[in-house]
C-alpha cells in the first residue's frame, strides 16, 4: 500500500442516503470519508422525480400499506425545516421546483372516477396523511389539466431539483469524500468483515471501526467483493419517460382504478426548454418490451389516456433505464420503510427505498453506529488520494429524443 489511514467511518456511495449520512456523522466529530466510484448521485438521486412525499402516493396503493404511509408521514415538514436553512444539513441552496404537487382524475376515464370516488377526499380523514389531498378549483388546475381532467387535488408534498440538493449536501464535505476505481477485478476494492478496506486506485488502506455500504445498486458489486451473496438486495428495473418542448409545469400523480398510474415532475434543461420527466406504472409497464418503438408507442398511448385533451405535437420524446435497489421482500415488491443492517462484523449496509427517507436512514444508521462505537476515536481527518468527484449529469441531457407518435 502506498498509503494508510484509519476512520471512524467510511461509507461507500455519494448519492443521497452517503451524503446525509456523511453529513451526519461528520457533525457529530466522527472521522468520516464516502468513496464514489463515479459521479455523486449518479443512478437513483439523480433520476429521482424529486417529490417528497408525505404519503399519498403510497396510500393510493391501497391502505394496506399501511407502514409504508406512516413511515413517510412526517417528510414534508422534516424537508422544509432543511430547505428553509432551519436545521442541518442546510439545504437552502436546493432549488425548489414546486410546493406541492396534485393528484388528477383523466376526463375521458369514467371508470377511473368511479373506482377512485370518494376515495381520495377519505384519505384526508383518516389521519394517515401529514399532507391530505384538497380539491382545487377548476380555475386554479395547472393549464395542462384544464382539458384533461374531471377533478384535480392538490397535496402538499415539495419537489426539489436533485442536482441541486446533491450540490447543497455535498458542499460542507467536499474535502471528505473521495473518487476510486473499483476495477474490474477483485483486486480494485477489498472489504474485509473487521472493516480494512484496501483500494487499488488510489492506493490506500483504510482501518475503519464502521464500513457502511450505501451504493445503491453498487452495493452488489461491494457484496461480492466481500464473498456475500447480495440475497438481501432487490432491484426494480424501471424505464422512464421525458418529454421536452412546449410543456407547462406540472408535478403530480394520474389517477386510474384508485392508483397513481404516471408521475410527472419538471424542470428545464441546460439549454432552458421545458422537460417533464415521467415515471409511475407506466414505467414499470414499459420494462416488458425491448423494442424502442414499441416502448415509445406505449409510453405516448399512457401519456394520452392520462391528458386527453394535451396537444403533444410540438413535443418530443425520450426514454431511459433505471434501476431501483432496495432491500429484498419476500414477493419482491417494494419495501416499506428504510434498511439499515449489519452485515459483518464492522460493516452495515442501508437503502433508504425512497428520496424523502433519507434523513430517516441517515438517523437511524447513526443511532445504530453510535452505539457501537461509543464516542469518536480522534483519529485526525487527512485526506487521501483522489479527487471529490462531480454531480451526475441527468438523464434529459444525454437522452435521444424524437417526436411523440
Amino acid at each position: 500500500m502506498a498509503d494508510s489511514t484509519r476512520l471512524d467511518v467510511l461509507i461507500f456511495g455519494g448519492g443521497a442516503a452517503g451524503l446525509w449520512t456523511l453529513d451526519r456523522l461528520a457533525r457529530a466529530g466522527y472521522s468520516v470519508a464516502l468513496l464514489e466510484s463515479s459521479s455523486l448521485g449518479q443512478g437513483q438521486t439523480v433520476q429521482s422525480q424529486g417529490i417528497i412525499h408525505g404519503g399519498g402516493k403510497y396510500a393510493l396503493h391501497g391502505l394496506s400499506d399501511l407502514t409504508a404511509v406512516a413511515a413517510i408521514k412526517e417528510m414534508p415538514d422534516r424537508w422544509r425545516a432543511h430547505l428553509r436553512g432551519e436545521v442541518a444539513p442546510d439545504l437552502s441552496a436546493t432549488r425548489l421546483l414546486s410546493e406541492q404537487c396534485v393528484l388528477w382524475l383523466p376526463r375521458e376515464s369514467f371508470l377511473a372516477r368511479v373506482a377512485s370516488f370518494g376515495f381520495v377526499p377519505m384519505l384526508g380523514k383518516t389521519g394517515l396523511l401529514a399532507t391530505p389531498p384538497v380539491a382545487i378549483k377548476k380555475d386554479d388546475w395547472p393549464p395542462s389539466l384544464r382539458e384533461s381532467a374531471i377533478d384535480v387535488y392538490a397535496m402538499a408534498e415539495p419537489v426539489i431539483d436533485t442536482r441541486s440538493f446533491l450540490e447543497a449536501i455535498a458542499a460542507p464535505n467536499r474535502g471528505l469524500v473521495r473518487s476510486y476505481n473499483p476495477g474490474a477485478a477483485a483486486s480494485g476494492v477489498s472489504i474485509r468483515s473487521d472493516g480494512l478496506v484496501r483500494l487499488a486506485s488510489p492506493p490506500i488502506e483504510i482501518q475503519a471501526r464502521a464500513v457502511v455500504l450505501a451504493a445503491g445498486s453498487g452495493n452488489g458489486v461491494l457484496f461480492s467483493r466481500m464473498g456475500i451473496d447480495p440475497w438481501m438486495m432487490q432491484e426494480r428495473p424501471l424505464r422512464m419517460f421525458l418529454l421536452r418542448g412546449d410543456l407547462p409545469p406540472l408535478f403530480g400523480h394520474c389517477v386510474l382504478g384508485g392508483k397513481p398510474h404516471i408521475t410527472i415532475t419538471s424542470t428545464t434543461d441546460s439549454a432552458g426548454r421545458a422537460v417533464w420527466n415521467v415515471g409511475g406504472e407506466v414505467a414499470e409497464q414499459a420494462t416488458k418490451l425491448t423494442d424502442d418503438e414499441e416502448i415509445r408507442e406505449a409510453g405516448a398511448k399512457d401519456l394520452r389516456r392520462c391528458l386527453p385533451g394535451f396537444d403533444f405535437s410540438r413535443v418530443e420524446m425520450a426514454h431511459y433505464p433505471a434501476q431501483r435497489a432496495e432491500s429484498r421482500t419476500k414477493d419482491l415488491r417494494r419495501p416499506s420503510g428504510v434498511h439499515a443492517n449489519r452485515l459483518a462484523d464492522k460493516v452495515w449496509v442501508a437503502w433508504p427505498t425512497k428520496l424523502a427517507l433519507v434523513p430517516v436512514l441517515a438517523d437511524e444508521l447513526f443511532g445504530q453506529l453510535s452505539v457501537e462505537l461509543g464516542p469518536p476515536a480522534g483519529y485526525p481527518i487527512e485526506p487521501f488520494g483522489g479527487a471529490c468527484p462531480p454531480v451526475a449529469i441527468p438523464p434529459w441531457e444525454q437522452a435521444a429524443w424524437s417526436p411523440v407518435p
